[in-house]
């Protein structure tokens, strides 16, 4: 399978029984629940999977990790199959997906992982910067996102948006916001693979403290995006 051979090349010492595991968990709920249209074997292992392992070469052993609107799980609950040393929280708003996520978690008997269900902008009031590194994998556009993200960023750490070929337009248009947030780019990953199309990798380093009046409601951040973006 593509998918498996991909991850291999990584050179990840991960548990394939417990990828598979939750690949058929995800398959049988998925019957449901909508938690991703990509239901196929291969699909599983190279979209999810093997996406998500992509930036596992950006975290230090023993670190805390958060994955902001987990959904079912990726990037984040990938991370934590891969590395048990990290510690990771996955916050997403919606019951169903924690209750999935939850299952994942009892099945394959991981340590490592807390789910919280609430919304970005509520969980940030008691774990303000709180993480090494966070990340989200095409939640919203990027600034909308980094307001979200950055304030559960320490400082010095990093916050790894996960984007697809239209990153480059977002990176752009978000530099203004990132420096409201006290945060800065610091490299992009350009991806291009033949069957998963291109890829970007963000990273954006936390340099000052993010100011507490972000993030704002989520209304807020939408109508009116600190990158000044108009027509949201």
């Amino acid at each position: 399978m593509v998918g498996i051979d991909k991850i291999k090349t990584l050179n990840i010492d991960v548990n394939f029984e417990q990828l598979e595991l939750y690949k058929q968990h995800i398959q049988t709920v998925n019957q449901v629940l909508n938690l991703t249209a990509i239901v196929d074997d291969e699909g599983i292992y190279l979209k999810h999977f093997y996406d998500s392992l992509l930036i596992e070469k950006y975290l230090d052993k023993n670190i805390s990790f958060c994955d902001v609107g987990s959904g079912a799980g990726f990037p984040g609950m990938v991370i934590a199959i891969a590395r048990p040393d990290i510690k990771v929280t996955l916050i997403e708003p919606t019951l169903k997906r924690c209750n999935f996520l939850n299952e994942v978690i009892a099945l394959l008997d991981l340590k490592n992982v807390t789910v919280l269900n609430e919304r970005a902008e509520d969980a940030v009031i008691d774990l303000r910067e709180s993480f090494d590194v966070v990340t989200a994998r095409a939640v919203a556009y990027l600034d909308i996102l980094s307001e979200l993200c950055v304030p559960f960023v320490k400082i010095n750490g990093l916050f790894i948006a996960m984007k697809d070929a239209k990153g480059q337009e977002e990176l752009e248009f978000s530099k203004k916001a990132l420096k409201k947030l006290g945060a800065e780019i610091e490299t992009v990953e350009n991806l291009n693979d033949e069957i998963m199309g291109e890829r970007m990798n963000i990273l954006i380093r936390k340099t000052t403290p993010t100011p507490l009046k972000y993030p704002r409601n989520y209304g807020r951040i939408k109508k009116t995006p600190l990158s000044g973006r108009k027509n949201v």
